[in-house]
């Protein structure tokens, strides 16, 4: 089974920001600095390694950030490789401000695997390096057992 961990559940600190008070479909954007992050408290039910998939949108000109995932000694790295920046969706149509948050279409990539133990823990994702002027907006993160 896979498990899924949107920006909804997530909690911000630093810069980041979300998309709108609301938080169904919300994201998270304003990922400025390095010391930011997002975490969820989460209950591994069975320790091994997870494929995990990453939904981002990232223009050209911010290409190039590391991220992070990490839960206790257990870590997996990427970088940013491939712009992703579509506009809102309804945004143009809509008559009146909606007080919702907009949606995107936001791009899937693997971004590797993470050896995870069982029992509860905080899963945090960082951008140790971001050479633009954001490291992404997110909006989810899947987790998929490998090998069972």
């Amino acid at each position: 089974p896979m498990t899924q961990l949107p920006a909804r559940d997530g909690i911000e600190h630093g810069t980041i920001k979300r998309s709108n008070k609301f938080p169904n479909s919300s994201y998270f954007l304003n990922w400025t600095d390095e010391g930011d992050s997002i975490t969820w408290d989460v209950q591994v039910a069975q320790a091994g390694k997870y494929e995990v998939t990453l939904y981002y949108t990232c223009p050209a000109k911010d290409l190039g950030s590391t991220i992070e995932l990490s839960m206790g000694n257990s870590k997996l790295r990427a970088k940013i490789t491939e712009a992703w920046d579509p506009p809102l969706i309804g945004a143009a149509e809509d008559k009146v401000v909606r007080v919702e948050s907009y949606e995107k279409d936001f791009k899937p990539v693997m971004i590797g695997t993470i050896d995870l133990p069982k029992g509860d823990g905080v899963l945090a994702l960082t951008a140790p390096e971001i050479p633009g002027d954001q490291a992404l907006e997110f909006r989810l993160l899947t987790l998929r057992p490998v090998n069972r």
